[in-house]
């Protein structure tokens, strides 16, 4: 078994609410770094029947294309969906000269969850009527 290999994997989805508008900037190279900030939710019960509902507040960075996009489309509340990988920070406090770490994603992909990016146009335009389809005879059907 001690020549077993197992793949890295760094690897997230998560599923929440921004609990900020996004902050997109650039940085002196001229890409785009956009940090937000994610609150996910569980709800469960406990032994007691009573439910009960964890958030976990999370930090997200974008960068490039996905940065700008982010920052110039989405606001506060607005449900989204993330995928990428956790990243790992170190430092030293300052005050304290303790070592302090925190854990945040690094943003590949970040998609809407509503449809409030459809644009006004079409949500204000009513959905046009479907045609109604002539069933096929049997006798048309090739098998």
């Amino acid at each position: 078994m001690a020549d077993l290999k197992m793949p890295d994997l760094n690897k997230v989805f998560l599923a929440g609410r921004l609990t900020r508008d996004p902050e997109l900037r650039y940085i002196p190279s001229g890409t785009a770094v956009c940090e937000l900030g994610l609150a996910v939710s569980r709800k469960y019960r406990t032994k007691e029947g009573e439910q009960r509902e964890e958030t976990l507040f999370i930090n997200v960075t974008c960068w490039d294309k996905t940065a700008e996009f982010v920052g110039e489309n989405f606001h506060k509340g607005r449900p989204i969906i993330v995928e990428g990988r956790l990243k790992s920070d170190e430092w030293e406090d300052k005050n304290t000269g303790q070592k302090r770490t925190k854990i945040e994603i690094t943003a590949d992909r970040v998609q809407s969850l509503d449809w409030e990016d459809r644009g006004t146009a079409q949500a204000s335009k009513p959905p046009a009527p479907r045609a109604i389809e002539e069933p096929v005879p049997e006798d048309d059907i090739p098998f």
